[in-house]
């Protein structure tokens, strides 16, 4: 748990363990002050046997014993209140501290995710991401690190309260900590292994509820169509009512104790008052002590139930903990590294342009014999491609479904790092180190346009706040994609207009242009479509690309096409075929010549 606090927060700790021990030393004072109230109430005539108060009495000016003992119980009900006070805040504190840790954490897990490399969300589900970052954490927050100051709070208060007990009385003392302490922690060892059971499958069926509610809304399109409604509910009943056993058993398994052991109480507190009777004592010094017991047990219990609670919410998630903290290890932002995240963590993003450096591309863009090979992949994507872009040309990267067309597009977008080979700008090898730099220059339209329920503006400027965007380079890149005039005369807003989820108010054609327009936006010198036209029908894809072809001015574009008709216009065609260059040179030369090339594009 403390591997997963900033180095602020774990001193804060410091500060909330403090109150802690306050809530503590005022918690025995409140049980502290019962036993003598009682036996001056019992005998009030023995104000006179004790110096102090004898001192306190005729220094006070008081003639009355009534008086003196209003008092004195004024006194013990301000202790009482103000240790209650001091409980409150106390706890206050801790769940002020918690949910903060809380927000640190999921921002530090987002930080994290975001900053890994694009090949590790090849093999992570979305779902699974999503759900740590914005369920789990809390889980963190209240089922674990909340527990476990509360068992610490109460442990301490518990430890106190004891302490005083045997003050009062050794055997007592000694009897009610075994019979307590041992009766909860009897209970946690009989079910703990349960615990750790019910918290995996939780954790589990967690995931696959997100997953099927991710899913289903994520097609909800063809889920309607094809009537699947049924199907995602399917998937989501078991999930769900494997979650809601293993919190409702979880809850259950850590009130249960409570009932039994309170009866048990009140039978000690009997058995503790007749034992001081049987002893010899009268009912005038068995009062104060069996008042005291009162008192403590009533301190007492909720403090034992407090640290019970903790140790059995901590088992439950303690696969909580393991997944956030093999997580934030993984990523290399854990312990002294989460400056990261209080750094990015709400910090607002700047500009691709004025937050890198943009690496000096004049000349060309080489690819010398790189390969690639997907994680636990038998056959590598890419085998040995060599290619060279000039700055300024328009090419294409065409091939058959699997060829290696994407891959190489994600290499040369800095996306993936190449199992073998080397990719040179300007003669500059692309490194990790120089890679957003890289990044900086290029301006990327995929396949399907993701567009955020915001406006035609903060789709455009994607990834920027309002403050930031910059609405003359908004309408020049609107201007360029050929969809300013839609959009000025059209819409009912113009560039301020919503778009709704996934721009579900937009046609194809308009949010592939609105994906262009973005990729224009910080006015990049190259320009990469991962086949962002193959949705649309010949016409439209075929003017499209005459449109970018048109629009480049001194802009270097990339084609990824599947359809070899609409890549006429490029200055050069590399084909790939099972992960090779198959062919390469322009349009006209690579048909003419009969080749394999010549074969894709009469199909």
């Amino acid at each position: 748990m403390l591997a997963l606090f900033s180095p602020a927060e774990r001193v804060r700790f410091i500060g909330v363990f403090a109150a802690m021990l306050g809530m503590g030393v005022l918690q025995m004072a409140g049980v502290g002050v019962i036993l003598p109230f009682v036996s001056l109430l019992s005998d009030p005539s023995s104000i006179h046997n004790n110096a102090f108060l004898e001192a306190l009495y005729n220094g006070l000016g008081f003639d009355s014993t009534n008086s003196f003992l209003i008092l004195l119980g004024s006194v013990l009900l301000v202790v009482l209140v103000v240790s209650n006070v001091i409980t409150a805040f106390t706890l206050w504190l801790m769940t002020h501290f918690a949910w903060s840790v809380q927000r640190r954490v999921s921002s530090r897990l987002l930080a994290g995710y975001l900053a890994q490399p694009y090949e590790a969300f090849l093999n992570r589900n979305s779902a699974e991401t999503g759900k740590n970052i914005l369920i789990e954490s809390q889980q963190f927050a209240n089922g674990v690190l909340m527990p476990a100051m509360k068992s610490m709070a109460f442990g301490i208060t518990a430890l106190m309260i004891v302490g005083f007990l045997f003050w009062v009385n050794p055997l007592l003392a000694l009897a009610v900590t075994l019979i307590f302490g041992g009766a909860y922690l009897l209970v946690y060892l009989t079910i703990r292994r349960v615990l750790l059971s019910i918290g995996h499958e939780r954790m589990q069926a967690n995931t696959e509820r997100f997953q099927a509610v991710d899913e289903a809304f994520g097609s909800v399109k063809e889920v309607k169509v094809l009537g699947r409604e049924g199907h995602f509910l399917e998937r989501y009943e078991p999930a769900a009512s494997t979650f809601a056993t293993a919190m409702a058993k979880s809850q259950l398994l850590g009130q249960i104790p409570r009932y039994a052991i309170e009866g048990l109480a009140f039978g000690i507190v009997m058995g503790a008052m007749l034992f001081v009777l049987a002893s010899g004592q009268g009912l005038q010094s068995a009062l104060p002590v069996a008042s005291a017991f009162v008192v403590a047990g009533y301190r007492l219990l909720p403090a034992l139930q407090n640290l019970y609670q903790g140790f059995a919410q901590w088992r439950f998630n303690q696969s909580v903990v393991d997944t956030l903290h093999n997580d934030l290890v993984a990523h290399g932002i854990s312990g002294g590294a989460c400056d990261f995240a209080s750094t990015h963590a709400g910090a607002q993003p700047a500009p691709p342009d004025k937050s890198a450096a943009k690496l000096p591309f004049e000349d060309t863009l080489q690819l010398d014999q790189v390969s690639y090979s997907y994680p636990a992949a038998d056959e590598p994507s890419l085998r040995g491609i060599s290619i060279t872009i000039p700055k300024n040309s328009f090419v294409a990267l065409t091939g058959t479904t699997g060829a290696g067309k994407t891959t190489l597009a994600d290499i040369i977008l800095g996306l993936l790092e190449p199992s073998a080979g080397e990719i040179r700008v300007d003669g500059t090898a692309l490194t990790p180190e120089n890679r957003r730099q890289w990044q900086a220059n290029i301006g990327y339209v995929p396949q399907e346009i993701y567009l955020t329920d915001s406006t035609v503006a903060g789709n455009i400027a994607y990834g920027l706040p309002d403050e930031a965007i910059d609405n003359t380079a908004v309408e020049r890149a609107a201007r360029i994609a050929n969809i300013h005039d839609f959009i000025a005369d059209k819409l009912p807003s113009g560039y301020q207009t919503q778009v709704g989820e996934r721009g579900v108010r937009l046609s194809g054609g308009q949010r592939q242009r609105i994906g262009i327009a973005r990729a224009l936006y910080h006015d990049p010198s190259v320009i990469v479509l991962d086949e962002a036209t193959s949705a649309l029908d010949n016409e439209t894809e075929r003017r499209i690309v005459d449109e970018l072809d048109a629009m480049r001015g001194g802009r270097t574009l990339i084609v990824i096409a599947h359809r070899l008709t609409t890549v006429q216009k490029c200055h050069n065609v590399f084909m790939l075929d099972q992960g090779r260059l198959a062919a390469e040179g322009p349009y006209e030369e690579l048909v003419l010549g009969g080749s394999t090339f010549d074969k894709a594009a009469k199909s």
